[in-house]
């Protein structure tokens, strides 16, 4: 039996002790509260039961089978051999904010997926791959499990064969890797809201995993870090700019020359956003329209002791400990893995 054929069975079951408890307790006029209270709790008795009493026994009956079932033992051995990626997520949510309606109408949902790809944000990249590589590897393990499932049954237990089949079947079920295990779908959200709140509107998209897969292989052959261009440079607004300006004191992170002086100042991407850079806080500094120029993209050295930021996610690079001795690595570990050699 399916496990959404046990949920309903339990639920039909409950219904109908409930209701039936009910209408005998309202025959025997006793108080409504009580009515009430008995009868819940005589609808709850199939869950309770299941929970209790079937799982344990169902479990007893796997292990039995599964001792004595040469099938059951050789796909044990058969899962060991293949090792299939794990999925962190079969369900992915992306909610994305827009900051005019304009971009809101212009903003494609394959964009903002493939720059959730490109900065593999949730682990949603990394599903993909290996979703993908799972997939590749069932179609070999699929030829080996009919091999197996081809095998004569031998009982030797005290169970009737027919019963035996059943147990056995129900096992194998449960432990052979089907397609849809790996089949990953996503849900976006795009919304833009009005700083005053008066104006709300919301787009959404679903995508299978057919979906995913096509918009990966375009990113994977396209330009790296064009999503992240653009979705960078959209995030950047006037609060995040004054913030930045507010933390530098106005003045030219590079030369020193500050807007009393009559310097005309820009927030700058420490790692240009052409390289990955995000807009956050610590990858943003205030450079004069000169220093702005000189360095256009190019990138410092960020493991040095006054810019210890990470080239992958923005976030604070430290000094860390391995298996081979000291490394540099990022503090944001293990949502990012970056990490070099200390020099």
């Amino acid at each position: 039996m399916k496990k959404w054929q046990k949920t309903t069975l339990i639920i039909i079951s409950g219904y109908i002790s409930y209701y039936t408890s009910y209408i005998l307790f309202k025959l025997l006029a006793l108080n409504e509260q009580t009515i009430v209270v008995i009868s819940t709790l005589i609808g709850l008795f199939p869950l309770i039961l299941y929970i209790f009493v079937i799982r344990k026994m169902i479990k007893k009956e796997n292990e039995e089978v599964s001792k004595s079932s040469i099938k059951i033992q050789e796909l044990n051995k058969l899962n060991e051999k293949y090792h299939f990626k794990r999925i962190t997520k079969k369900k992915h949510n992306i909610i994305d904010r827009e900051y005019s309606r304009k971009s809101l109408e212009r903003v494609t949902g394959s964009s903002i997926i493939k720059y959730h790809i490109e900065n593999n944000i949730d682990l949603i990249r990394t599903d993909i791959e290996n979703a993908i590589y799972n997939i590749d590897l069932l179609e070999e393990y699929t030829k080996e499990v009919d091999k197996i499932i081809n095998y004569k049954s031998e009982n030797k237990t005290n169970y009737s064969l027919k019963k035996f089949q059943k147990i056995e079947n129900r096992v194998l079920n449960d432990s052979i890797h089907k397609r849809k295990e790996f089949l990953i779908k996503l849900k976006l959200e795009v919304y833009y809201r009005s700083n005053a709140g008066k104006v709300n509107e919301t787009r959404y998209g679903n995508y299978s995993f057919e979906d995913l897969v096509k918009l990966y292989k375009e990113w994977q052959n396209g330009n790296k870090y064009e999503e992240t261009i653009k979705q960078e440079r959209k995030i950047m607004n006037d609060d995040i700019r004054y913030n930045v300006l507010k933390r530098d004191n106005f003045t030219c992170k590079l030369c020193g020359i500050s807007a009393k002086d009559g310097a005309k100042l820009h927030v700058d991407h420490i790692i240009p956003v052409s390289k990955g850079g995000k807009t956050i806080m610590s990858n943003l500094q205030t450079l004069c329209d000169r220093c702005n120029m000189g360095k256009s993209n190019k990138m410092e050295d960020y493991s040095s002791k006054n810019n210890m930021i990470c080239p992958d996610c923005g976030g604070k690079l430290i000094e860390r400990k391995g298996k081979y001795g000291i490394f540099i690595g990022c503090s944001n570990y293990p949502k990012c893995h970056y990490k070099k050699s200390k020099k």
